[in-house]
């Protein structure tokens, strides 16, 4: 009995005790343990294998505009994004409007140059820049030597004749009488005629020089010759001057020419008479209006421009000589013609381009011929067919993604 008691494994009762695995049985466990998790473990690989994970430092595809064969295509919300819009060809009558640039100049006719005739030294300033003045208004004086001897031979020539003339009137009066022949009355009277001629030749040299009768000896008052405003003084008191040099220049700026530069191109649109709008480039809210009064008939070689002039009334004095203008020229109407909004037109491998709409999200690149244009609109003269529809809103957006 006491044998049986001590055998872990010995039955009782019907109940059956179990005691502590052996090794063997441990290390069997422990190594079914460990195949299944191997076995786990390789499963989950191949299933990580055979599912594709997104890397994420690869980027979607950029959703942009595409040139496919000769067309463009895009995708609806890029047309959104890019803000595309698209209008109908229509057949209009354009007013064309030229834009150029120039300069507003003196009328010829208005501006004067005034200079000494003689070589003198100024002796005063009358007038200064910015002084209105009148025809014949003094605006200096100078003095000159020259002048001075031409006065003074006037003076002797004066003598002369006043002499020359009393002796022919005696002799006349003695001949007449019989007291001297007829011959020495002859003599005096051509003595007399002579003594004429040669007053009048010295006040006409006076006058040359710039003289006046009844001043002072040797001084030259220099007058302007027309009305205006002094807009140059070249020189001072004291200073001397050449017949060559020019002390004043006096213009009336009421009236002013404006010199537009217009292109080749554009030239053969413009006549005269057309309505002309410019403004300073200081100032574009200022506006001034005037008429094409000639266009010019050559064409500069380095420019490929040709002088256009417009003549406006400045008696409010808005632009100044010398000032830059931008100009706005609007030419005769032309006829009705095949004409698109100004934005649908872009250029490509420097020609003129459209953008035709062909289906919603496609378009077609066309080249075509430009004619005139106005504010808005420009006209085709070749590549478009009217009821066709073009591009208008987003033409850079379309341009840039497909021609870099």
């Amino acid at each position: 009995m006491s044998g049986e008691a001590g055998n872990p494994t010995t039955k009782s009762r019907g109940l059956v005790s179990v005691g502590v695995p052996s090794p063997r049985a441990r290390v069997l466990r422990v190594v079914a343990v460990a195949s299944l998790v191997i076995g786990v473990g390789l499963a989950v690989m191949v299933a990580l294998k055979k599912t594709k994970v997104p890397d994420a430092s690869v980027a979607p595809p950029r959703d942009v505009a595409r040139l496919d064969g000769k067309w463009i295509r895009f995708s609806k919300e890029f047309a959104l994004r890019a803000g595309i819009e698209s209008a109908v060809v229509e057949q209009a009558s354009l007013e064309p409007t030229i834009s150029v640039t120039g300069a507003a100049t003196f009328d010829p006719e208005a501006v004067a140059a005034v200079g000494a005739r003689i070589a003198g030294r100024v002796r005063k300033v009358v007038k200064y820049p910015g002084d209105a003045v009148k025809r014949g208004e003094v605006l200096a004086e100078l003095e000159s030597a020259e002048l001075g001897q031409a006065q003074a031979a006037v003076l002797s020539a004066r003598a002369h004749v006043e002499a020359a003339t009393a002796n022919e009137a005696r002799e006349k009066q003695l001949a007449e009488a019989r007291v001297s022949s007829m011959r020495d009355f002859e003599l005096a009277r051509a003595t007399a005629q002579a003594t004429r001629a040669e007053l009048h030749a010295a006040e006409q040299k006076v006058r040359a020089l710039g003289g006046a009768g009844g001043g002072e000896i040797g001084v030259m008052a220099l007058t302007s010759p027309i009305d205006g405003k002094v807009v140059e003084l070249r020189a001072s008191r004291g200073q001397s001057v050449e017949p060559s040099h020019t002390v004043f220049k006096v213009a009336d700026i009421r009236s002013l020419w404006i010199e537009l530069a217009v292109f080749e191109r554009e030239l053969g649109h413009v006549r005269r008479g057309d309505v002309v709008e410019m403004s300073p480039q200081t100032n574009t809210q200022m506006l001034v209006r005037g008429k094409v009064a000639h266009v010019g008939d050559i064409i500069d070689l380095d420019t490929r421009s040709a002088q256009v002039r417009v003549e406006i009334d400045n008696r409010e004095e808005k632009l100044r000589p010398g000032q830059s203008v931008i100009a706005r020229i609007h030419t005769q109407t032309a006829p009705l013609s095949v004409v698109v909004p100004r934005d649908a037109v872009t250029t490509v491998d420097g020609k003129a381009t459209v953008f035709l709409v062909h289906e919603e999200t496609a378009v077609e690149p066309r080249a075509v011929i430009v004619g005139s244009r106005d504010g808005t609109r420009v006209q085709i003269k070749q590549g478009l067919e009217v009821g066709e529809r073009v591009v208008v809103k987003g033409v850079f957006a379309l341009k840039s993604e497909v021609f870099r």
